[in-house]
């Protein structure tokens, strides 16, 4: 399509306009900030853009694709979990979108699962799905053991209570930390209205949680206490908290298994 005259040198104008912004920042960061002489801020300009500011573009948008990851991640467990119909959602974008090869849809409708229509059943129809639901569930459980145990023992540190770490203590804080996202869980269950509200703050959580454990690498800090590296460095505590973390882990599966066995008796009745 052939741009009019008028609007091609109005886009011209933006371009110069744009660049001329650039360069002049550029220019005086040179000359005010780096105390350069006139003559070598002008002719900086280009060392200045492509050593400091595409390094330090490049830098950032590494550390804020982390960072959407992780929230992206989150999300979408916390879409998974405050919606009853979410695998078998999954299920059926597998094997419609993903099956045909239309990886972007199925992304776009992945990330926005709790828009998705729902299907007439909460239940899978297919035993591998059973299975791969199962596994998810599991895995993410054990993930979120650890996770919010560390995020509970930084509230309390933070909070200036020193929580002692002993074999016998192992279980609470793990069962406190599995009890926040599987909460929302039971709230889908019960067809709790708020239930994607409640769990909308788990990507917050994990988003602080991440934040502080990078400052106090980053800063070198002798005084962050971490729950999950004083637990590696004892055997004893290592073994207790996988012992109770295999077990924990278990709960929202065996919840699940239950509260699909309820569907298929109601469905069946």
């Amino acid at each position: 399509m052939m741009i009019p005259p008028a609007k091609d040198k109005q886009f011209n104008r933006l371009r110069l306009a744009i660049v001329l912004l650039v360069v002049s920042w550029t220019f005086a960061y040179n000359l005010l900030i780096l105390d350069y002489n006139v003559v070598a801020a002008f002719f900086g300009i280009l060392d200045t853009i492509s050593d400091d500011f595409v390094v330090g573009t490049l830098l950032t948008l590494a550390m804020g694709g982390c960072i959407v990851l992780a929230f992206s991640v989150t999300k979408l467990y916390t879409q998974v979990i405050s919606n009853i119909y979410s695998m078998a959602i999954l299920e059926h974008l597998v094997f419609t979108e993903l099956a045909e090869q239309r990886v972007w849809t199925f992304m776009y409708k992945v990330i926005n699962l709790q828009d998705q229509p729902k299907p007439s059943s909460p239940v899978p129809v297919r035993v591998g799905s059973l299975l791969f639901a199962f596994a998810f569930l599991y895995a993410m459980s054990w993930i979120y053991v650890g996770v919010f145990s560390e995020a509970l023992f930084f509230l309390s540190w933070s909070a200036g209570v020193n929580l002692e770490i002993t074999p016998d203590n192992l279980l609470l804080l793990p069962t406190l930390a599995l009890a926040i996202p599987f909460s929302a869980r039971v709230m889908a269950y019960l067809r709790y209205p708020y239930t994607q509200d409640y769990a909308d703050f788990i990507p917050g959580a994990v988003f602080v949680l991440i934040i502080v454990v990078a400052l106090g690498y980053l800063f070198e800090s002798n005084d962050q206490k971490f729950f999950l590296l004083q637990v590696y460095d004892n055997p004893d505590y290592l073994a207790a908290f996988l012992k109770n973390g295999v077990f924990l882990a278990f709960i929202p599966v065996f919840f699940e298994a239950a509260f699909w066995l309820f569907e298929l008796t109601v469905e069946e009745d």
